[in-house]
């Protein structure tokens, strides 16, 4: 009996742990009130946002200009928004799932290098102004 329970146990875990090394991301999933969840991959963070477009839209620009970005291209019919803050260059995307739930996706770069912690922080910028 206990020699199959350490099976088990290390099934699960092997299994975890090629999931994490074959995606190339690390799910991170947070209940937010207005975000059902986010994931922090390799140079961005994910999530599904309940708000309508227009909306998040104005959101994010409000949260790069409070924290002193320089919006570079807006393009609010295609949802991107590209920018430099803290020497970092961001974009935003939005794409709809339905009128009343977004996907935003806030990926950050540093000299060509991903920065994820930085995308992180953009996202969660942008997630508690919407609650």
């Amino acid at each position: 009996m206990i020699i199959r329970e350490l099976m088990k146990r290390f099934c699960i875990v092997i299994f975890a742990a090629s999931l994490i090394f074959t995606s190339g991301c690390i799910p991170l999933l947070v209940g937010a009130g207005v975000v059902t969840g986010y994931s922090l991959s390799s140079d961005s963070a994910t999530g599904n946002v309940r708000s309508e477009y227009r909306r998040l839209w104005d959101k994010c620009t409000r949260a790069l200009e409070r924290m002193e970005g320089e919006i570079i291209e807006a393009k609010e019919s295609k949802g991107i928004i590209k920018a430099n803050v803290s020497e970092n260059s961001v974009t935003i995307r939005i794409d709809t799932i339905n009128s009343e739930t977004q996907r935003l996706k806030v990926s950050a770069r540093k000299y060509l290098m991903p920065k994820p912690q930085f995308a992180q922080k953009v996202f969660l910028k942008i997630t508690e102004d919407l609650k």
